[in-house]
């Protein structure tokens, strides 16, 4: 498999800066720059170094802000409330549904004005076809796909669906993200899959959710380990720790042009699901304008194509085209046609919010601590 060169590619500080001015930053009451304002920003970890690169540094350089990242993983949220009043601890915050919807009705996100993000308008509708960005309370997108993975050293053949996860061959031996909107929905593509029914599994998920939990509780005998983060999910795979299991896109498509020879992947058309990612604005941020700037700035088109450049997915239709005709296996991934953007699906977050505890209790207690 020969691998996309990225390198020759990739976008230069100048090339960002060009044409950026006063029109692409031109709203916050007609002021194109801010000198001396900070803008903290949460990102999660991994995440931040293509921000630094492709964002903060033409960002300060067109406005004149001081841009300060802080990156992680669920702590986000805590740091928020523990804040002084008037004082969040950021100004912009990326977070999933999982988090994000629930501190959006508990009040402790502002609604964005979306005059000031006129970058949205070139995103797919799809993906702001929810009730977060509806109500203007973030710019919601998708992110990585939930992708199957092997080990070409220990698999004899090429899987194509979530059902040869229920091969004999692999019994024991796979391993599954510890999260479980993401590997409970892998549960309920096995089941459907096994049952000849694939891209039935949001819809398992909702209508038959406790033959889902029992099935995972069963089937999570088939694994090895679950891993924490993608990170290990990568060192466990290339070290031949495990032969099978599921995988965030991203990280996938980081490793696996220089490991060809030893990951193959694939993110199945049945049932695929992306993660829900949104913008949101603290309530009491003193910065939110500047944050709606930041906003539209990580829309632009040159940005959204550098960032998927380096294996995310963008909702920005024209960037989605432009890197998709550029890297086959990113189009192997991502929506970037009218019909792929048309029928790309979130994670079935709204089922799993109406039993979210239910689910909790049952996933740490009989689901995890079987392994």
């Amino acid at each position: 498999m020969k691998c996309h060169d990225n390198s020759r590619l990739a976008l230069t500080r100048r090339q960002f800066l060009y044409g950026a001015g006063a029109t692409a930053l031109g709203l916050a009451a007609g002021c194109s720059r801010s000198p001396g304002q900070k803008l903290t920003i949460f990102v999660y970890s991994g995440l931040d170094t293509i921000f630094q690169e492709h964002f903060v540094e033409p960002f300060e350089a067109s406005t004149g802000a001081k841009v300060v990242l802080d990156a992680g993983w669920w702590d986000a949220i805590g740091k928020l409330k523990d804040s002084p009043k008037g004082q969040p601890a950021y100004d912009l915050v990326l977070t999933d549904a999982t988090q994000g919807y629930p501190a959006i009705k508990s009040g402790m996100f502002r609604q964005i004005n979306f005059d000031n993000v006129p970058n949205h308008r070139a995103l797919a509708p799809v993906v702001l076809d929810n009730w977060v960005a509806r109500e203007h309370y973030g710019i919601t997108f998708h992110e990585s796909a939930m992708s199957l993975v092997w080990d070409r050293r220990q698999l004899g053949f090429e899987p194509t669906g979530w059902g040869d996860l229920m091969r004999d061959d692999l019994n024991g031996k796979l391993s599954l993200y510890d999260s479980f909107y993401m590997s409970l929905y892998t549960f309920a593509c096995m089941k459907v899959a096994a049952a000849g029914k694939p891209g039935k599994a949001a819809q398992a998920i909702s209508d038959d959710l406790g033959d889902v939990l029992e099935f995972a509780k069963r089937e999570s005998n088939r694994l090895r380990f679950w891993w924490p983060t993608g990170t290990k999910m990568t060192q466990d795979l290339l070290q031949g720790n495990f032969a099978a299991g599921n995988a965030h896109s991203v990280e996938v498509l980081k490793t696996i042009a220089e490991k060809p020879d030893v990951m193959g992947f694939v993110t199945p058309d049945a049932d695929r699901a992306y993660v829900q990612l949104m913008w949101v604005i603290p309530a009491d941020s003193p910065n939110a304008t500047l944050a709606e700037v930041a906003i539209d700035f990580l829309l632009r088109k040159d940005v959204q194509a550098a960032i998927a450049r380096r294996g995310a997915g963008t909702s920005h239709v024209e960037a989605a085209r432009e890197v998709a005709a550029e890297n086959p296996m990113w189009a192997k991934t991502y929506p970037s046609t009218d019909e792929q953007f048309r029928t790309m699906k979130y994670f079935p977050y709204e089922a799993y919010f109406k039993d979210w505890d239910r689910i909790t209790k049952v996933w740490e207690k009989e689901v995890l601590r079987k392994t």
